[in-house]
């Protein structure tokens, strides 16, 4: 067994298809064979079986593939510092990212991080929702998050960096389209939609509502869902203020009182008890030092 064969049995497991997995390893899919078909003979088991055209992990291919992940995850970091010890910052940093913060907060981040900073860093970017993005911090996967706080993480550091006020949203020509600011008792007569109580956005803004006598008729994951059906019909959004309403072009945002800027703030995470590179480090400390924006 040597080291090729475990990376290359760890990019087979993540794309379950030879072809793909060859040409992202550019080796030949008989040598990518070869090499699996070895490792399976000298660990005495079948890691992957068959499914139509693909192929899946075992339950001993599953178990061995998180083994495997931890190793060379322990690996690239020891070369990761060896190198910035060696010479200058430089290093990978892996964000697990929230959608919200991908046009605007985090490029601009990054930009001014590897400008004035660590123009050798190279900073991979992974879009996703804030459940996957912490288990991706504690698997090693990534580096560093954006995404909300969850409660229960022992293991996790949420540091507060930014914030997403809370608006009404209404599509054109709705009764309140016209108004400059409301309150959440102006929304009464209205259906009004809103976040799933289950995810941490939800769990913010419903006591607001649930204080002022207001009952969602329905709930959701994101504010696509909750714009899409309010862009087309006559009732009340209540949504966090983020680029994805910019691209309904007859949607009315109006600034909503009498909840906090604060009630949904977004955290910058990392995994306590872990090696920190240097390239990590340095652009966490960038992000609090130039992009900290809190009520």
């Amino acid at each position: 067994m040597n080291l090729s064969q475990l990376y290359y049995f760890k990019k087979l497991a993540e794309l379950q298809h030879y072809t793909n997995a060859a040409k992202e390893l550019y080796i030949t899919q008989p040598s990518l064979s070869d090499s699996i078909a070895s490792l399976e003979e000298e660990l005495e088991t079948k890691l992957f079986v068959k499914e139509g055209r693909n192929i899946k992990l075992t339950k001993i291919g599953r178990e061995f593939y998180q083994y495997v992940c931890a190793s060379l995850n322990e690996l690239d970091t020891g070369i990761a510092m060896v190198k910035e010890q060696a010479g200058g910052i430089g290093g990978t940093i892996n964000i697990g990212c929230i959608p919200t913060l991908l046009s605007d907060f985090l490029p601009d981040a990054i930009q001014g991080y590897t400008t004035s900073k660590n123009p050798k860093a190279k900073i991979n970017i992974f879009q996703g929702h804030s459940q996957p993005i912490i288990a991706g911090l504690k698997s090693g996967e990534y580096d560093i998050g954006f995404c909300s706080k969850y409660d229960n993480e022992p293991d996790i550091v949420f540091i507060p960096i930014t914030y997403q006020p809370f608006v009404v949203i209404v599509k054109t020509g709705h009764a309140l389209s016209n108004r400059d600011t409301l309150h959440l008792e102006d929304l009464k007569p209205y259906t009004v939609l809103t976040y799933r109580e289950s995810i941490p956005i939800g769990k913010n803004i419903l006591p607001y509502l649930r204080e002022n006598k207001l009952n969602p008729a329905a709930q959701f994951d994101d504010e696509l869902s909750i714009g899409g059906i309010v862009s087309s019909n006559n009732v009340v959004g209540i949504v966090a203020e983020t680029p994805y309403l910019r691209q309904f072009s007859n949607l009315m945002r109006i600034p909503l009182t009498g909840i906090p800027n604060d009630a949904h703030l977004v955290y910058m995470a990392y995994k306590k008890k872990t090696y920190i590179s240097k390239a990590t480090e340095s652009f966490a400390d960038y992000v609090v030092a130039t992009k900290l924006n809190l009520p």
